[in-house]
C-alpha cells in the first residue's frame, strides 16, 4: 500500500506530465485491499522531498526468475506499463505479475528526487515506519517496510547516489535473506 501512495507525484525530471506511450499500453486493473484504519506513509511526498517518476526508460531491472525468488511463486517476466488509477492519476511501474493470478501486484519503481538525498529518504521510512527494518549493505541504506495491516508482501526502498528503487511485494512474504538477494541484484542493474 506505500507504493501506491508514493505515486502521487507525477512530473517527469523537467516538472512536466509523463508523456504518453508512443504505442497503446494495455490497460489492466489494479486491486487494492479494503481501506480501513489509518495508513501511513513511510516516504511522505511532501515537506520538500517529492519522488519524480518516469526518470527512466526501463525499470524491469529484475528478471522473472529474480522476482519469483523473491516472492517464493512463479512470475511473469517483469513489463514496463502505465496504468489509470482514475482520481488518483496514472502509474507507470515495472509490473511482475503471479502466474498464479495474472494480477499487477508486485512491482518495481524507479524515482527521481529533489529535496532530500534518497539515502535520506530511506532513513526516513525506517523511522517513520513501525515494522520497518534498515539494511546498510544494500546500495547507499535499504529499508524493508511491511505491508499495511498485515496483509502478505510489503516494500523495499533502496537508495543509491542518483535514485531512491522500490520493490513492491504485493503477492508472497519475502523473508529478509530473499529481500537482501533481491535489493542487491537491484542495485547491480540500477541506472548510473
Amino acid at each position: 500500500m506505500a507504493a501506491l501512495l508514493l505515486t502521487g507525484c507525477t512530473k517527469n525530471a523537467d516538472g512536466a506530465a509523463p508523456p504518453k506511450p508512443e504505442r497503446p499500453v494495455p490497460s489492466l486493473e489494479l486491486t487494492r485491499p479494503p481501506a480501513s484504519g489509518t495508513e501511513v506513509d513511510p516516504v511522505p511526498t511532501t515537506s520538500g522531498a517529492p519522488l519524480i517518476t518516469g526518470v527512466v526508460e526501463d525499470e524491469c531491472l529484475l528478471t522473472a526468475a529474480e522476482f519469483s525468488a523473491l516472492v517464493g511463486q512463479p512470475v511473469s517476466p517483469g513489463r514496463n506499463t502505465q496504468l489509470d488509477l482514475g482520481p488518483e492519476g496514472q502509474k507507470r511501474s515495472c509490473f511482475y505479475p503471479t502466474e498464479a493470478s495474472g494480477l499487477p501486484k508486485n512491482w518495481i519503481n524507479v524515482y527521481g528526487t529533489t529535496g532530500q538525498h534518497p539515502s535520506e529518504l530511506v532513513q526516513r521510512a525506517n523511522k517513520n515506519t513501525p515494522g520497518s527494518k534498515l539494511l546498510t549493505d544494500i546500495g547507499l541504506g535499504a529499508v524493508t517496510v511491511p505491508a499495511a495491516l498485515g496483509a502478505p508482501g510489503g516494500d523495499m526502498y533502496v537508495a543509491t547516489e542518483k535514485y531512491l528503487l522500490e520493490i513492491h511485494v504485493g503477492e508472497g512474504v519475502p523473508d529478509e535473506p530473499r529481500w537482501i538477494v533481491a535489493g542487491t541484484a537491484l542495485v547491480a542493474k540500477a541506472p548510473a
